[in-house]
């Protein structure tokens, strides 16, 4: 019984992908799709990339006027915020 419990554990931490173990073990309340549609509501443009975090997304976007800035998500609360970094 042990042994199979074991086991268990051993093979769902080996299914884990490297945004779940980025995210600390914990799903995102916010998709990657959520967030960049969120980040070109507030920013229009095209999206460039979107990168996961530990606690955010970081979304570039090519603006109309040819400047790419990069907004954050919150991928708990879906919050936006430019990242003037």
């Amino acid at each position: 019984m042990l042994r199979s419990l074991l086991l268990l554990v051993l093979l769902a931490g080996l299914s884990l992908t490297p945004d779940a173990i980025a995210l600390g073990n914990k799903q995102p309340d916010i998709t990657k799709e959520q967030a960049a549609t969120l980040a070109q509501q507030r920013y229009p443009g095209k999206i460039l990339k979107v990168q996961t975090e530990s606690r955010h997304y970081r979304i570039r976007i090519i603006q109309a006027d040819g400047r790419v800035i990069t907004v954050r998500v919150d991928n708990r609360t879906g919050r936006v915020e430019r990242d003037d970094k």
